[in-house]
């Protein structure tokens, strides 16, 4: 359990040695390093972009950091996160990145959550932060994480790394956008997923990006990725900036037969300003037979993993937009991997 009462801004005479070169900075200053030490950071992921994030916050004076991560560290795990060897196999992650860190420094509170997380513990965790990192490799996480930070009004720093490409994002900052809206606003080949491979100097980096945009938050400076998907990719040396709108229209996870209606005429509504747009339902039969909007097809997930519908759905792709529907998460994301692994280009549209 945190100390909320316990006062954290004093800075000691060690930490005004420590922290020098930052007091100096016109943008940090006293006040600046006070505010640093006051914040409560929770990583969520000791991987990659978590190890990499946690140790330049807690260097840069942060004064309480959390972590939460319950898997153990593989050999596979050390060509990309930087606080374990190999004598840590088999260790904990977050007691190896604990007992680390504190040796980087050990004015650093650093809390241990060993959790899987889900939808009950984030609530109990994510309240007592000020700031959460998603550090995570999964879609599942990042929707819960995504899903708890705006009940809570918590902002999330969100990044991810696929092959050489890199993604970075502030979410529910000052109403703006979420998780979720990254799935109306980009292409499905946009969006990534650790599936395929990774190089681990690209964790590095985009975990640093993580903390440095946690820091500017913390001090009040400009906030370029406010609103904004942030791409990297390490082989052109390229970044790319694009704009994400809030969607207004998000629907809550759980539909009653009403808001089930709600949101087909909303899809309707979104096609209707799409020109040349094909709605592809992959819910069952029965599903679709109960409910669906006007004009859509229905091809159950199950017939995507035939040949003769993906090659249906390729010539289609040509000519149209296609825009695949489903009311359950799991389902979409599955579809959407088999049409990405086919080179369908598409849009997603669903609700969580």
């Amino acid at each position: 359990m945190l100390n909320m009462e316990k006062d954290q801004s004093k800075i000691s005479q060690k930490e005004y040695q420590r922290y020098s070169k930052q007091l100096i900075l016109e943008n940090i200053g006293l006040k600046g390093q006070k505010k640093l030490k006051k914040s409560k950071i929770l990583i969520v992921g000791a991987g990659g972009l978590g190890c990499s994030a946690i140790i330049y916050l807690a260097i840069s004076g942060i004064g309480c950091i959390g972590l939460i991560d319950e898997d153990k560290i593989e050999i596979s795990n050390l060509n990309r996160q930087v606080l374990y060897n190999e004598h840590d196999i088999k260790k904990f992650k977050i007691d190896t990145a604990k007992e680390r860190l504190k040796n980087l420094n050990n004015n650093c509170v650093i809390i241990t959550h060993k959790y899987k997380l889900n939808r009950i513990n984030s609530k109990e965790i994510i309240c007592y932060y000020d700031i959460i990192i998603d550090a995570t490799d999964n879609f599942k996480s990042r929707y819960i994480i995504d899903q708890t930070c705006y009940e809570l009004n918590k902002t999330c720093i969100y990044g991810a790394v696929d092959k050489l490409n890199g993604q970075i994002a502030i979410f529910n900052y000052k109403s703006g956008i979420r998780y979720k809206n990254l799935y109306n606003t980009i292409e499905l080949e946009n969006n990534i997923c650790n599936r395929y491979g990774v190089l681990g100097i690209s964790t590095g980096y985009i975990g640093i990006i993580q903390a440095i945009e946690t820091i500017k938050i913390i001090l009040g400076l400009n906030k370029k990725c406010r609103n904004t998907l942030l791409l990297y990719n390490i082989v052109k040396n390229k970044t790319e900036q694009r704009k994400i709108y809030p969607n207004r229209n998000v629907i809550d996870n759980t539909l009653d037969n009403t808001n089930k209606s709600n949101f087909i005429n909303l899809l309707e509504n979104q096609r209707k300003h799409m020109k040349k747009t094909i709605i592809i339902d992959i819910r069952k039969e029965n599903e679709f037979n109960k409910r669906h909007t006007n004009k859509s097809i229905n091809i159950p997930i199950i017939q995507l993993k035939i040949h003769k519908t993906i090659h249906f759905l390729k010539n289609l792709s040509k000519n149209y937009k296609l825009i695949i529907y489903c009311n359950n998460t799991e389902r979409s994301i599955t579809a959407s991997y088999i049409l990405k692994n086919n080179n369908i280009y598409h849009y997603l549209n669903y609700n969580i």
